[in-house]
């Protein structure tokens, strides 16, 4: 039998494989664009991998980890997609999600920490979500927990977000993908890539400029003149 008969059934099973990383070649997995062109172009896969789960691990809570998912999730619930957002430690502001283009009739907002893995399992395997970000309990993350989330992303196109609590160790997994969130607020690859490190800098929409004004005398805001402007108006 000639050799490249032989190993071809081999390379059509490992190249059908997106969770394998050969060396320096990866599948290339479906995505959905992050709705900037310069974050795909950043991301290893061009966008955030659809069916896969992706790890946050911010310095603390605050640094853009929902800012960072806006676009996507208004182009998600335009579509007519739910987005499940599960046991956030902060209920987002409606009116910033509004303002960012979501709908908010097709957010869903789970409440309870106990509940947050049941809820995202059940969201991925419906098929009917956009994206599902789950944010796990305190304490240790059992990795069952995540075994089952990455299972349960696995049989939607839905990409799965978990952001860990500033400090919280991450279990080991088949995450796709784990980006660090430092301060600037500013990303870092950890994983998902032959060259992990990269880092990318998200930008600063949420932060306000605001501009220096001279204070003027209460008597020039009021419209009256100072004594000695009186004086000099009496002699002239």
């Amino acid at each position: 039998m000639h050799p490249s008969t032989s190993t071809a059934p081999l390379e059509q099973l490992l190249s059908s494989r997106s969770d394998l990383w050969r060396g320096q070649r990866r599948p290339v997995d479906a995505r959905i664009s992050s709705g900037r062109a310069d974050l795909d172009a950043w991301l290893p896969a061009g966008g955030w991998p659809s069916g896969r789960l992706i790890e946050f691990q911010p310095d603390h809570f605050g640094l853009g980890e929902l800012e960072l998912l806006l676009p996507m999730m208004a182009q998600q619930t335009r579509q007519g997609q739910p987005i499940i957002l599960a046991a956030p430690p902060m209920i987002p502001c409606p009116q910033r999600l509004a303002r960012s283009g979501v709908a908010l009739d097709k957010l869903v907002v789970v409440r309870r920490p106990e509940q947050a893995f049941w809820a995202a399992e059940q969201s991925l395997k419906s098929g009917l979500c956009g994206m599902v970000m789950v944010w796990p309990p305190r304490g240790r993350v059992q990795p069952r927990a995540l075994r089952r989330l990455q299972l349960s992303a696995e049989q939607g196109a839905a990409p799965a977000f978990i952001c860990y609590r500033p400090g919280q160790q991450p279990p080991p997994s088949l995450a796709t993908l784990r980006l660090a969130i430092h301060p600037g607020p500013e990303l870092e690859l950890l994983r998902g890539a032959p060259e992990p490190g990269r880092r990318f800098q998200i930008g600063r929409s949420n932060v306000v400029s605001l501009r220096l004004r001279t204070r003027q005398p209460l008597r020039a805001r009021a419209g009256i003149a100072s004594p000695m402007n009186q004086l000099q108006q009496a002699q002239t």
